[in-house]
């Protein structure tokens, strides 16, 4: 294998196992944000909070569990072409590169929309009269 693929594929690698343990991440705060409103759904009353935003997260978090999971089937889609690639000396190949260019901007596109939702349910959490 030339150097220049080599290194191709150590940059690939490397920005998979990053996307995984953010996903991996990103999992976790759907969990500690839905174990959060659940807590926060059981005290409130219909007059301290508007229950339709309540639900509005609830499924928002639900849509991130969902892309979470597809994002990480993708990546692990995408090493699997990899490792054949590995395997038959097509490391790489144009199909492979553009699945790739397609889960990056995935990837910066649920960064973005994941940072912004954890902005807006921290700020709901704290608006509640339980806190």
């Amino acid at each position: 294998m030339r150097a220049e693929k080599y290194r191709q594929l150590n940059q690939v690698h490397m920005m998979h196992r990053i996307w995984r343990n953010e996903l991996s991440l990103a999992l976790q705060e759907v969990d500690f944000w839905e174990d959060l409103l659940g807590s926060l759904g059981e005290n409130m009353t219909s007059e301290a909070t508007d229950a339709e935003v309540w639900k509005a997260e609830i499924s928002q978090l639900h849509h991130f569990r969902r892309l979470i999971k597809r994002l990480s089937d993708e990546i692990q889609e995408i090493d699997g072409q990899v490792a054949n690639g590995v395997r038959f000396d097509h490391v790489l190949d144009t199909d492979t590169r553009q699945d790739h260019q397609y889960l990056r901007e995935e990837m910066d596109s649920f960064h973005a929309d994941f940072r912004a939702f954890k902005s807006e349910i921290r700020n709901y959490i704290v608006a509640q009269p339980t806190f």
